[in-house]
């Protein structure tokens, strides 16, 4: 607005005019006029807008929106009662088989160590052993067949008690002196094998073998023991060396702890080679027939 007097621009609410002091005397300032907008505008943007989404419906479909075909008819149905689905030809239900995959190979079993040179030394020790043992089981089952089949025990007897001039003579001296070899034989090879202590590896085995040897020695010093109490002149001695023969050949234990114990012996011998890269040197059998001990 502007004062009456001076015509000055104040701002709204001023009641004195700060330049001639005149008090409310003011004219307000005449406002422009808004601009009528024409209604013709409103026409083009409407027109458009229609010519935009006859374009976009042009674009998406292809047609021409005002000769677009009538929509399908279709049924309606509840969803409950729908046809079930068919499988396509193409589906899961009629593929063919896979092919199996191919068998899981074995993984290999790590490769074994190679034994110790203590180890294969001990083992080349034990089978010299093993063959004098053998050796030794001939001999010995000679030495008590010669023992037993002079001339038998019983003619033995009869000859101790036959007084004309057969006090010198002593049939068994060469038997006594063949078992007394044999024994000596069997306590030197156990003496031999003990001289070698065994390696770590090797002890359990060698524990079960030297008692195949000892009971083999044992068995020997007894008969031999027996031989050696006989005095040919006292036809009681030969009876009790007959009944001593008799009991131990009719032992099975003697006989049978011996074969269980080659069979133990062997057995380890077979689970330790089996730890390491290595062939069976030796085996460790019973005793056979003709080399049996107690087989006199």
């Amino acid at each position: 607005m502007k004062c009456a007097r001076c015509g000055l621009d104040l701002p709204p609410g001023t009641r004195q005019c700060p330049k001639c002091g005149l008090v409310n005397e003011f004219e307000k300032t005449p406002q422009p006029e808004e601009k009528k907008r024409n209604p013709l505008i409103y026409v083009i943007i409407g027109l458009a807008v229609v010519g935009l989404i006859a374009l976009f419906l042009v674009m998406a479909g292809g047609r021409n929106p005002t000769s677009a075909p009538a929509g399908v008819e279709r049924e309606d149905r509840n969803i409950t009662s729908a046809p079930p689905a068919q499988p396509a030809d193409s589906g899961i239900v009629t593929a063919p088989p896979g092919e199996e995959p191919p068998p899981e190979k074995t993984p290999e079993a790590a490769p074994k160590p190679k034994p110790t040179r203590e180890m294969v030394e001990y083992l080349d020790y034990v089978k010299k052993v093993e063959e004098h043992r053998q050796m030794l089981l001939k001999d010995t089952g000679a030495a008590l067949m010669l023992g037993s089949a002079a001339g038998g025990l019983m003619s033995m007897i009869n000859l101790a008690m036959d007084p004309d001039g057969k006090e010198a003579q002593d049939p068994l001296a060469d038997s006594k002196k063949e078992l007394n070899r044999q024994y000596k034989n069997w306590l030197q090879t156990l003496k031999f094998f003990d001289k070698k202590p065994a390696p770590a590896e090797c002890r359990e085995f060698s524990g079960d073998y030297r008692t195949v040897i000892y009971l083999e020695t044992k068995a020997i010093g007894q008969i031999a023991a027996g031989f050696n109490a006989v005095n040919i002149m006292d036809p009681s001695d030969m009876s009790k060396l007959l009944a001593a023969l008799q009991k131990m050949k009719g032992d099975p234990s003697i006989q049978g702890d011996i074969d269980k114990a080659a069979d133990s012996a062997d057995a380890r011998l077979t689970k330790l080679v089996s730890n390491y890269d290595m062939e069976k040197p030796f085996d460790v059998p019973r005793e056979k027939k003709e080399g049996n001990i107690m087989g006199f």
